[in-house]
């Protein structure tokens, strides 16, 4: 299981519901995410905001060293952020790393081109990646997709983030159509408590040197 590792890379999640100003949200956040790409130790970050609650926003940020990521916590300018941010949002957070990746080609901004999916493990979590891998497979095989990263919680080592892209939202529609996909996600769904959301890609952002 994965453990705390300072030297380890590790993804933060963060999932944020505004219940203040939507705009003033952006904002804030807009100028915290740059910040955070200048820190040392900083990988890249990808954002994206739900179809269906609007509302939503889920941050991923990844790091190249847990260090990184704890040192950054404890700045003045970051704490100063989350002092701005918190009367705008309620936030859930965790920890993860990736036990998962596939890398083929970036999905276009501004499009519903990216699935997340939430993952409660009731036992075999082995079996869980070899499945959630099996459906990397199957989405491979058509045309447009992007790639996957696989999280595994630092914090519940039985929950997992999956996050799967494709190039446009035409490609992600007729993935989620297709055979393969549904066999995949019912395959999912027999070892594992499972959730979907279809979102709209915001931003990917790598570290600023």
């Amino acid at each position: 299981m994965p453990d705390r590792d300072l030297g380890r890379p590790v993804t933060v999640i963060n999932r944020f519901t505004v219940t203040g100003d939507i705009g003033e949200f952006e904002r804030a956040f807009r100028e915290h995410s740059q910040f955070l790409r200048m820190r040392p130790g900083f990988d890249f970050l990808v954002t994206v905001r739900l179809i269906d609650a609007p509302q939503v926003y889920v941050h991923l940020g990844h790091w190249r060293h847990l260090r990184g990521f704890l040192d950054t916590v404890h700045h003045d300018v970051f704490l100063e952020h989350v002092r701005r941010l918190g009367p705008l949002v309620d936030t859930e957070a965790d920890q993860a790393v990736s036990v998962g990746r596939v890398l083929r080609t970036n999905a276009a901004v501004g499009a519903a081109n990216v699935v997340i999916t939430w993952a409660d493990v009731s036992d075999d979590w082995r079996e869980f990646e070899r499945r959630f891998a099996e459906l990397d497979y199957q989405c491979d095989r058509l045309e447009g997709f992007g790639g996957s990263d696989l999280l595994r919680s630092t914090v519940q080592p039985l929950a997992y983030t999956g996050v799967q892209w494709w190039r446009t939202a035409e490609d992600c529609e007729r993935a989620l159509r297709s055979r393969g996909y549904r066999a995949g996600y019912r395959a999912l769904s027999g070892i594992a408590k499972i959730t979907t959301e279809r979102t709209r890609h915001i931003a990917y952002e790598r570290v600023i040197d």
